[in-house]
């Protein structure tokens, strides 16, 4: 699997996003669920283009090595 290192902002260097968060407090809350499950995460900017207007998001980031993981985490926890 090719994940991608680098969105519109710029490079995460060595961690790709696992997954983008509208707010704070939810990308808090899929950090913790990765940890819980043994996925090393962290929080990064995203900024995202809606209808013109520029909205300030939140990426999960993780090591390259952990992305598959973190992927089947999210998969298994999201309706």
């Amino acid at each position: 699997m090719k994940l991608r290192t680098r969105t519109d902002d710029g490079e995460y260097g060595l961690l790709v996003a696992a997954a983008t968060a509208y707010d704070m407090q939810s990308a808090r809350a899929v950090r913790q669920l990765l940890h819980t499950h043994g996925v090393r995460a962290t929080l990064g900017p995203a900024r995202i283009h809606r209808w013109r207007n520029l909205k300030d998001h939140f990426r999960i980031l993780v090591f390259p090595e952990d992305a598959v993981r973190a992927y089947d985490v999210l998969s298994r926890h999201t309706s």
